[in-house]
């Protein structure tokens, strides 16, 4: 059977990050049209289908996971049903572009990834960050030895939450609290630069008196070769998306690491008494995220980051909270991929 010319994308559900920032990165890709839409409330799915373009609206999960017409699935639920929609995604042959943390757990990555081989299908944690120019630049300066040897990591992700009571953010169940929502992001940042997986981690964490999340964490993360990535988020705090890379020869700054949308940025570069920058402008790394995604599977293009990275994502945020229950540092992954 031919091959779609673009990749057929299917919606579950209607969050705030589908419509801010997925859909319209979809529908301005030059390989993906928007196909179809599910909801649990079928007038929400219709009115979204509308107003957004979709082409088929469906009253549940299951009957767009059914549809031969959907190609692929972009999953941006609560966090703690991330594994069990990819999955059934999977097993009915769809592609799968979920959410960060990917799951709540390093088991439940292990089995999206048998529904994954079992299926046929590619599934991709979605790390936008990963895909913006600013990103990949700094990458090609650290990869360059400018800096030297890299030896340390410090990474923030932090806002002040003000959201409802009722969000999943709030509940210990549904995956809530700081590390899962955006701690997962200088932790990813800090595995990609070193090109490894922490021996170690050890975290603190400050939790909401009453939902009994994490309402602000604090980590450190040992890396083969006496490297380290120090890493906080929270729900309380000021603004902060912020990357530092230090080696001997100088650091790496990314003041906008994590959020770059609709922003010109530009990668830091401090050595000694010299300051140099490089700019990079505006871009949206949703588009770029969906785009790769597409051509991995229109194409047979490799996927960028795989399974095997979003299981050690996994393993190191399993470490964290272990070290937050015991207040010992707890041990992670192998050392290396």
């Amino acid at each position: 059977m031919k091959a779609p010319a673009k990749l057929r994308w299917g919606v579950l559900g209607c969050a705030r990050i589908a419509e801010r920032a997925v859909i319209p990165a979809i529908r301005a890709s030059r390989n993906g049209v928007l196909a179809g839409i599910a909801a649990r409330d079928p007038l929400r799915a219709r009115d979204w289908a509308g107003r957004h373009g979709f082409k088929k609206a469906y009253c549940d999960y299951a009957s767009l996971l059914a549809d031969p017409e959907i190609d692929a699935v972009y999953i941006p639920l609560p966090n703690h049903l991330h594994a069990p929609w990819t999955a059934a995604a999977a097993l009915a042959g769809k592609h799968v572009l979920c959410e960060k943390p990917l799951a709540l757990n390093a088991l439940e990555v292990q089995a999206m990834a048998r529904a994954a081989r079992r299926g046929g299908v590619l599934v991709l944690e979605a790390f936008m960050y990963r895909f913006h120019p600013q990103f990949v630049k700094a990458l090609e300066v650290i990869r360059s030895g400018r800096l030297g040897r890299i030896h340390l990591v410090r990474s923030s992700f932090t806002f002040a939450y003000l959201g409802d009571e009722g969000n999943f953010r709030w509940s210990p169940r549904l995956g809530g609290g700081s590390l899962y929502d955006v701690g997962c992001y200088p932790v990813s940042a800090a595995r990609t630069v070193f090109e490894a997986e922490p021996t170690s981690v050890f975290a603190r964490a400050v939790r909401h008196p009453r939902r009994r999340v994490d309402v602000a964490a604090a980590l450190v993360l040992e890396f083969p070769g006496d490297r380290f990535a120090l890493c906080d988020s929270g729900f309380a705090g000021p603004f902060q998306s912020r990357l530092e890379v230090a080696g001997p020869e100088g650091r790496l700054i990314l003041n906008r690491a994590f959020s770059p949308k609709h922003f010109d940025v530009e990668v830091e570069i401090l050595a000694g008494d010299k300051r140099s920058t490089l700019p990079i402008p505006a871009a949206d790394h949703f588009r770029f995220m969906v785009e790769h995604f597409g051509d991995a599977v229109l194409k047979g293009h490799p996927l960028r980051y795989g399974l095997d990275e979003a299981f050690g994502q996994a393993k190191a945020l399993d470490a964290a909270f272990a070290s937050m229950k015991t207040g010992l540092p707890a041990k992670a992954a192998r050392a290396t991929r």
